[in-house]
This record gives structure tokens, sequence and C-alpha cells, in this order.
């Protein structure tokens, strides 16, 4: 849906501007976490920025000697890595990318309003609209982006979200398909103009048409989108309360198994975890192996039961973990992955060399 006039007026440069969700992190938090607080911080500022340099969409002049200026480019941040984000900060870079997109397409449907009172356009009028344009086109195809993302990264975790944001997805997407038809509008007008030639009063009434159906679109695509936060809560919640149900069945029968089945935890975490992504079954599973672990440590992870872990082994006291391994699993639940990610590589750290003695079954 990208005209020739894109290449001079392209809005490329704001596709840093996104606004993370950041979370707190602790002293203890891993290096991708800080990165990407930092990131949201720097992000933050230059939306606010963007914001600013916005404010001009809003008040569409009637005619074309009050035109403002093309809107200041915001300044690009740093790029941030989808996979380095919580599910509730991709959720929220979707949730502001469809506002923005929704908002700038009210911003363009008012300009084509404004500058076809007169049922006439100019070149330069023309190229007023598409500073518009090409402000809402970004955000429909940013949007589109960042649902891709969450697709690729919890589309096996998630079953509400995604039935949520297909609902948006296909809203937005007939968003897009009126943004291609006000593009070909001006196309067509443009290559008038450009001809010597007024633009035809047929062309300037489907740009009309078709900047009136945009506004209709928006507002279902803002109607959709509303509650998709809520949404996003509701089922990590749930997800917590099923892993909640789950309860030890096979218990280590000493403290060097239990070490071991500490290891097996973070082992399946780690492997589960190649591909950036976790599945409904691997988190199930990862959480019956983090009861199982769980019990060990609270049965037989005292001081002095030592059971052939080695010299100075026997008087660590494992009971000082047993709640990590619920911690770790309730935060891969949330979503949180940086967080616990950062979280299972600490408590491996904690844990010291692996146990020699085979594993249960070996």
């Amino acid at each position: 849906m990208k005209s020739r006039l894109q290449t001079v007026l392209s809005i490329f440069a704001l596709a840093a501007v996104i606004l993370a969700c950041g979370s707190q992190t602790s002293p203890t938090a891993s290096p991708d976490v800080v990165n990407t607080a930092i990131a949201g911080t720097q992000q933050a500022q230059a939306l606010a920025q963007a914001t600013v340099n916005s404010a001009a969409l809003t008040s569409v002049p009637p005619t074309l000697v009050a035109m403002p200026t093309t809107p200041a480019t915001p300044t690009p941040g740093p790029t941030v890595e989808y996979v380095n984000l919580t599910e509730e900060e991709l959720a929220a870079l979707i949730d502001e990318a469809v506002n923005e997109a929704v908002t700038a397409t009210e911003q363009t449907t008012a300009a084509v309003t404004s500058t076809t009172t007169d049922d006439a356009l100019t070149a330069e009028e023309v190229a007023y609209l598409y500073d518009y344009y090409y402000y809402a086109d970004y955000y429909v195809e940013y949007a589109e982006e960042l649902m891709t993302a969450y697709y690729d990264l919890y589309g096996e975790l998630a079953t509400d979200m995604i039935t949520e944001l297909s609902a948006i997805e296909e809203e937005i997407s007939q968003l897009n398909d009126t943004l291609t038809s006000i593009d070909s509008s001006l196309q067509e007008i443009d290559a008038a103009i450009q001809q010597g030639q007024a633009a035809a009063q047929e062309s300037i009434a489907q740009l009309e048409a078709a900047a009136q159906q945009a506004q209709t679109n928006a507002q279902e695509a803002k109607s959709q989108a509303q509650d998709m936060i809520a949404v996003l809560q509701a089922e990590q919640q749930t997800r917590v309360d099923q892993l909640s149900q789950i309860q030890a069945n096979n218990v280590p029968t000493d403290k060097i198994a239990a070490l071991q089945s500490a290891f097996e935890f973070i082992d399946f975490a780690n492997t589960a975890m190649g591909d950036n992504k976790l599945s409904r079954d691997e988190l199930a599973n990862l959480t019956q192996l983090g009861k199982n672990a769980q019990a060990g440590f609270q049965q037989f992870g005292g001081a002095g039961a030592g059971g052939g872990l080695g010299a100075g082994r026997a008087d660590v006291d494992l009971t000082q973990f047993t709640g990590r391994f619920d911690e770790i699993t309730t935060q891969f639940a949330r979503g949180q992955v940086p967080q616990a990610r950062g979280n299972l590589n600490q408590f491996e750290g904690s844990l010291g060399t692996r146990p020699n003695r085979p594993k249960r079954g070996g």
C-alpha cells in the first residue's frame, strides 16, 4: 500500500517509538532485564516527544495557507528484542500501537474532510494528507508486527489472548484495507495533478468515502481492543491457579536425590526455553518436576543429611531454596520470561556443583 511519495516522507524512523511497560527489577536481576528496563525508559521519553509532535495533527486547518509544517520525526530510541520483554510488556506495546493507529486514522479522516471542503486538491494538499496517511499506516503495520511477535512467543501457552488478538487483528486488517483505498485515491489525484489536470471529482469522492470507512474501522478496532489487557491478566491468573493444583508424585529418597531433582528441573526449563517459547504441556511438566524437587528439599534438605554429597556439602541447608521452584514456575506462567530465566540461572549457581551419583533410576 506504499506509494512513490513514501520514499520522501517516510516515517520509518518511528519504528523505535514504543511504550514498554517496564517492570521493577531486583538487585539480582539479569542483564537482559536491566537493559530492557533502561530501554523502556528511553522509549517512553521518545514516545512523549512523539506525542508532542503529533499534537499538530489534531487541528486540521480549512485552508492551505494555515496548514502546519510536516510533523517532526521523533529521535529513534534503542531497538528492543521482543524476546527480552515480558508478556505483559509486549501486550502493552500492542495496546499502545492499536490506540496510536486509531488516533492517527481519525486524524487522517479529519485532514481529508478539511482539505476537500472545496471539492479540489492541490499538490501541496496531497503531500499534506500523505503526512497523516503515513503516520496511520506505520502504526497499523507496527501493531500487526507486534501481534505476530506475540503469536510466536506465546501462541503455544495462551488461549484466551490468542482469541482476543485474532479478533483485534481482523479489525486492524480491515483498517489496513481502507488505508490502502486512501492511498490509491491519493495516487490517482496526484497523477492527475502532475499532468496539469484538476483532480477528478470522482477521485475526491472516493477519497472521502475511504476516509469515512477508515473512521468506522478505527472505532471498531478501538472497541475490540479495549479489554485486551484485562483478558491477559485473567488468563495469567488462570495459569497460576491451574499449576497450584499439581502435587508431588515422585518424591526423592535422600538429600543427593533431592539435589539431583533440582538440576533436573533446571535442565528441563533450559531445554524447553531453547526456542524462546513455552507450551502449556511444558509448563505443566516443569511444574511437576518442581513440586517433586520441592518435596525432596523439604524432607531431606536440612543440614547434616549428606547422603554422599561430599565434604562440606552435608552442611548445606537446601530447605532455604524450597520456595524457588514455585517462584520460577509462577514467573513463567505469568509470562515474566526474562525474570524467570534470570532467577533460574541464579538458582543453579546457588546449588553449586552437581552431585556425582547417577540420576534416580540410572
